[in-house]
């Protein structure tokens, strides 16, 4: 089985004592690949570096989690885009997260910014990794489905899903993918989820260190073959059949290039 894990943070702090065991295990498993999405400058940073020592195998992205959005910070992503073209695969995670974000003066920020990046990527025309949140009575993807719509965005996927299946009528009818993480394997009330998405349009990750396929663990890559086996259970399908789909939207999506994968 070959997969490809389209979310992990390892330029987090909590891999840096052992990031070669954890690579390691993933290519043990069957990870060919690990897209590192990143929440600062500094983390992108980190990446880098990251994406260096395991050159062709961890692939960076630049992003600036809303959660944690201030004008200091977007400046730095701001110039971090244009400096760094070259080095980042895609823009991500960036988003709405109405959860953590709640003052209003700060959802404004939030949604400006945002609008401000989707403008950036129309001329850049890498693939945004989506972070949405709904709360508080505010839905994140209707809001982001129509910014994506407004600005043309061809290339994008909703990181974690965890929305509706609405949510999800929207984001397929836009033509853009929907990625599910580990932690559905400890979740049956999502397991509706992966039958309303078609394969063609999916991709999969483990979002570690979070979302972990058991609790009380820190999630990391080689967990991912478990959300596969899963997905390959509930479409009733052979497991490497739906591993290979899912590496191809991946490869596709991020225009990867990896040894061994045509």
């Amino acid at each position: 089985m070959r997969v490809i894990d389209s979310h992990a943070h390892l330029s987090f702090d909590i891999f840096r004592r052992d990031l070669d065991s954890v690579i390691a295990k993933a290519r043990k498993v069957g990870v060919v690949a690990v897209i590192n999405p990143t929440i600062t400058p500094k983390d992108f940073e980190n990446a880098l570096r990251i994406a260096e020592r395991y050159k062709d195998y961890v692939f960076p992205a630049l992003g600036l989690a809303p959660q944690i959005l201030n004008e200091e910070l977007f400046q730095k992503f701001l110039l971090a885009l244009k400096n760094f073209e070259k080095s980042y695969i895609a823009v991500g995670e960036c988003g709405l997260d109405f959860h953590w974000v709640r003052d209003e003066e700060k959802v404004n920020f939030m949604r400006e910014s945002f609008r401000e990046v989707l403008q950036i990527i129309e001329k850049l025309g890498k693939p945004i990794i989506i972070h949405a949140r709904s709360a508080h009575h505010r839905n994140a993807y209707i809001e982001i489905v129509r910014e994506l719509e407004v600005h043309k965005i061809k290339k994008a996927v909703f990181h974690a899903f965890l929305g509706s299946k609405k949510d999800i009528r929207m984001i397929l009818n836009g033509d853009w993918l929907v990625s599910i993480p580990t932690v559905y394997v400890r979740r049956k009330d999502l397991w509706h989820i992966i039958s309303s998405v078609p394969l063609e349009r999916m991709l999969v990750e483990t979002d570690s260190p979070y979302l972990a396929p058991r609790r009380g663990i820190r999630n990391e890559p080689a967990n991912v073959i478990e959300v596969v086996k899963l997905i390959a259970r509930i479409n009733n399908m052979d497991e490497e059949d739906v591993a290979e789909i899912l590496t191809k939207n991946t490869i596709n999506l991020f225009e990867l290039r990896i040894i061994g994968i045509d």
